[in-house]
């Protein structure tokens, strides 16, 4: 070990002198936010977009093991990762490091192991509620740095559930301090450790659950780390089996991270986990007789059952309701010899068409606890339809309590539908963005499904065209793009070149920035879909790192997104693309309303979707460089409904224009993208706006200024 090190150490050297250009800064420097910049509204590290060098020990190895095994261990797509801080614990220390391109190994990052101190070099950039630093690794990969190797890494800081919050029960923006560091909850009377709403299926958060203290104060467990993912194609882990809902756990160790204004800890380890110290019963394998069911139909659903650390099975019952009435419990019925951890109950039929069934199952051990499955019944049923009639769409994508997943998750169904996306429209621009093709029945909520490409048939997907009235046989599933039929039989084209449905006329504040399974917005996932009037509010969605999308708003927040990168619009991404900027209108957008990375977003499909596209007005003044940042008084003022507002900067940077209300509430983002030196002049429109005080700031590198503007109508 010690001469693997050494030889690391002599490898490092040899890129030191390239690095030395960069400003060697402390990990506080990034990280720390002073409290006349407003925490609570969480601003930007104030070294957003600066190239620097920084050290820190590593928490967590960007691989298991880099002569042995190169599988991933933090999941950053297909990027390489690692979290560092200051090995002596110092608030503010935590920094995640990423490379993007993981075929440059120059950078000698896969190397970096696990306590080791290093000297990283790259650009600082923020990335929802955290902070980054993304190495060098063009024109030419700059490599990391050994200076020290520790026995073990530091001892983590530990933190209760209840400090997350604020005594008002709100978020703790205080421990943002915390941020990207090693810290442990540790279970006690007083601070218990009880999991619940554990994710299953097959999507990146599989695998992850809340942890309660209950007095009201949760975490939430994001399984970051491929050890702790339950998803087949993403664990490194495949025996691991996550705590059962209703679980009390000794410990959880790992990075503090927040999301959505949620704290979050990552384990990163197995031993991150501690043990259980009690459980109630595990639920598994809970099946109804038939997919499709009809009047005068028992169904028979069975469920696996048993007892854990050492308890066993008293009682199982299964809760069901019929049109969201009456909730009426039957008893289930234990199985004997091979079958004994098998429960069975029968629901009696339902005699009237298009009745709704919803059920779940539960069951109590000899210690007096239980569990339901599914876990969470506020957003989630088991349920199927009544019907003397074919399946829809419409029925198996109906999923009323919030979580995507519909009663058909999982069984064989046959529906029909009208390809409103091909793979024209929607090439996709990655592995986690690919191709797709979605069908549509008629209008109205739950009208649309993805087609899925797993399987022997998945090709003829691909070969579907616009318009195709197909009759298509699969297992409906849940994944990271939304719900999606797949291992398709082949599929039955009855006719082509059929009129599609009217896209459905939304209002951008309905989509918003929604969780997955929220209903007003996923009733509509994969319909096609109008915003009209809108315009950019932030023209790269994702700050610096750009993936393509944008935010717009048709007047009213919540604005939501638009991702331009999927489709195959003049906007795509490429070196003739369009490029948006805030302020930009179009009169319409129609697309396909989708899901992918956490967010519900309109990709429009070719660009007879785009209609009425006005790019605002940001023109360059004067040549040559300014001497220094300023930000002029907007002229007119007072004005109506349009102002022009000029602004200086002395060399390229991320330029960032905000309108801001008297409320001190962010109401239009001007501009939001890289500018060279210069001049320029932007015109704000405030149609949309009422009479009254406004603020506009300017942010660019370590500069912001802002100014007082009068709109009179």
């Amino acid at each position: 070990m010690k001469m693997r090190y050494l030889m690391l150490a002599i490898i490092l050297f040899t890129g030191f002198s390239f690095a030395q250009q960069y400003p060697l800064v402390t990990l506080q420097d990034i990280n720390f936010i002073h409290d006349s910049l407003n925490p609570s509204v969480w601003p930007d590290s104030p070294l957003t977009g600066d190239t620097v060098r920084v050290q820190g020990q590593v928490l967590v190895s960007p691989l298991v093991n880099a002569q042995t095994d190169r599988r991933i261990i933090l999941s950053a797509g297909t990027r390489w990762a690692c979290y560092i801080q200051a090995h002596d614990v110092a608030e503010w220390s935590g920094l995640m490091i990423l490379q993007n391109d993981t075929t440059t190994q120059g950078t000698l990052f896969d190397l970096a192991d696990t306590t080791g101190t290093y000297e990283f070099t790259g650009v600082v950039t923020p990335y929802g509620q955290a902070t980054e630093l993304v190495l060098i690794t063009a024109p030419q990969p700059i490599e990391i740095s050994f200076i020290e190797q520790h026995a073990k890494r530091s001892d983590p800081i530990p933190l209760t559930i209840d400090s997350c919050y604020l005594p008002d029960g709100s978020f703790n923006y205080n421990l943002r301090k915390y941020l990207g560091m090693y810290v442990i909850f540790t279970s006690d009377e007083q601070h218990p450790l009880i999991t619940s709403d554990l994710v299953t299926g097959t999507g990146s958060s599989a695998g992850g659950f809340n942890i309660n203290d209950l007095n009201g104060h949760k975490i939430q467990m994001y399984p970051q780390s491929n050890y702790f993912k339950t998803a087949p194609a993403r664990t490194i882990r495949p025996y691991y089996i996550p705590p059962p809902a209703g679980s009390q756990l000794t410990y959880v160790r790992g990075l503090l991270q927040a999301y959505q204004n949620v704290w979050e800890i990552v384990p990163m380890y197995p031993e991150d986990l501690g043990n259980i110290l009690v459980s109630p019963p595990s639920i598994a394998n809970v099946r109804r007789s038939s997919s499709v069911v009809s009047p005068n139909d028992d169904v028979t659903v069975t469920a696996t059952i048993k007892g854990l650390q050492g308890a066993t099975v008293t009682g199982a019952k299964l809760f069901k309701r019929v049109n969201g009435l009456n909730l009426d419990s039957l008893d289930m019925v234990k199985g004997t010899g091979a079958d004994s951890l098998v429960y069975t109950v029968v629901i009696p039929k339902v005699v009237s068409d298009s009745a709704f069934v919803d059920f779940y199952v539960k069951a109590t051990d000899n210690n007096g606890l239980s569990s339901t499955s599914p876990q969470n019944l506020t957003t989630s049923r088991y349920s199927y339809f009544v019907l003397n009639r074919a399946l829809k769409i419409q029925d198996v994508r109906y999923s009323p309590f919030g979580s995507a997943y519909s009663g058909y998750n999982g069984y064989r169904v046959t529906i029909n539908g009208v390809v409103t996306a091909d793979t024209s429209d929607i090439p996709g621009n990655h592995g986690n963005n690919p191709p797709r093709v979605y069908i549509q029945n008629g209008q109205g909520t739950w009208s649309a499904i993805l087609l899925g490409t797993t399987g022997a048939n998945g090709s003829q997907v691909t070969n579907l065209k616009r318009g195709d009235n197909v009759t298509v046989e699969g297992v409906i599933a849940l994944g990271s793009l939304g719900v999606r039929i797949d291992s398709l039989a082949p599929i039955i084209v009855n006719s082509q070149n059929n009129t599609l449905p009217t896209p459905e006329v939304l209002l951008t504040e309905t989509i918003g920035t929604s969780i997955l399974g929220t209903v007003a917005a996923e009733q509509w996932s994969g319909c096609l879909v109008t915003y009209k009037n809108v315009t950019i509010d932030v023209a790269n969605a994702d700050g610096t790192n750009n993936y393509g999308e944008s935010y717009v708003n048709d007047g009213v927040l919540p604005h939501t997104r638009v991702i331009w990168s999927d489709g195959n619009t003049r906007f795509n991404a490429g070196a003739n693309a369009v490029k948006v900027n805030a302020g930009d209108t179009f009169a319409s957008i129609t697309g396909i309303l989708g899901f992918t990375h956490a967010y519900y977003k309109l990709t429009p499909r070719k660009d007879d979707d785009i209609s009425g596209y006005v790019p605002t007005s940001i023109e360059e003044e004067a040549i040559g460089s300014p001497a220094d940042y300023s930000l002029k008084q907007n002229f007119p003022n007072p004005f109506n409904p349009t102002t022009n507002i000029v602004y200086s900067i002395p060399k390229s940077g991320i330029v960032t224009i905000k309108i801001y209300n008297i409320l001190g509430q962010e109401v239009r983002v001007l501009a939001n993208r890289m500018m060279n030196p210069g001049t320029y002049n932007v015109s704000f429109d405030a149609s949309s706006l009422n009479s009254g005080v406004y603020f506009y700031s300017l942010t660019v590198d370590n500069f912001t200024q802002v100014k007082k503007m009068m709109l009179l109508k």
